[in-house]
C-alpha cells in the first residue's frame, strides 16, 4: 500500500461547503446501486422516505445523515474487495474480525469505522 504523506501547515476552508456536506448525492449513489427497496432495506426506513429525501420534500435528519454515509462507506470499501454476492453475504455473516459479530449489527451499533477497519484487514490479507 503506498504511503500518504500530507505536510500540510495550512489548508484554505472550501469555496463551497455545501457541496460536501449535502448528502443526497450519496443516498443517490446507493440507490443506483442497489434500488429504492434494498436501499430503505439497509437503511431501516420506508421507501417513501427516500423518495421524500432525494426529491428534497423532506430534509435528512442528522441520524438519518449518518446512517446515509455509514451505509454508503461501507458498501463502497466491501464492493472495492469483494464481488457484489460476497459482499451481502459478509454484511449479514460473522466476521472474526469485528468477534465474530455481523458486521450489519455492529454498523447498527457502533457505526462504520469498526466496518472499515476490518475491511482493511480483510484486504490486506489478514486472519483474525
Amino acid at each position: 500500500m503506498a504511503t500518504w504523506s500530507m505536510p500540510v501547515l495550512q489548508i484554505d476552508p472550501p469555496k463551497n461547503p455545501a457541496a460536501l456536506s449535502d448528502l443526497i448525492p450519496l443516498l443517490d449513489r446507493l440507490l443506483s446501486a442497489f434500488g429504492v427497496a434494498a436501499a430503505a432495506q439497509l437503511l431501516d426506513v420506508e421507501p417513501v422516505s427516500i423518495t421524500q429525501w432525494t426529491s428534497r420534500q423532506q430534509p435528512l435528519t442528522g441520524d438519518m445523515a449518518t446512517r446515509v454515509l455509514d451505509v454508503h462507506d461501507v458498501m463502497t470499501r466491501a464492493l472495492q474487495i469483494f464481488k457484489p454476492r460476497t459482499a451481502m453475504d459478509w454484511l449479514v455473516g460473522h466476521d472474526p474480525f469485528l468477534g465474530h459479530a455481523r458486521p450489519v449489527d455492529v454498523l447498527v451499533t457502533r457505526g462504520a469505522h469498526p466496518l472499515i477497519e476490518a475491511l482493511r484487514a480483510i484486504d490486506a490479507g489478514g486472519y483474525a
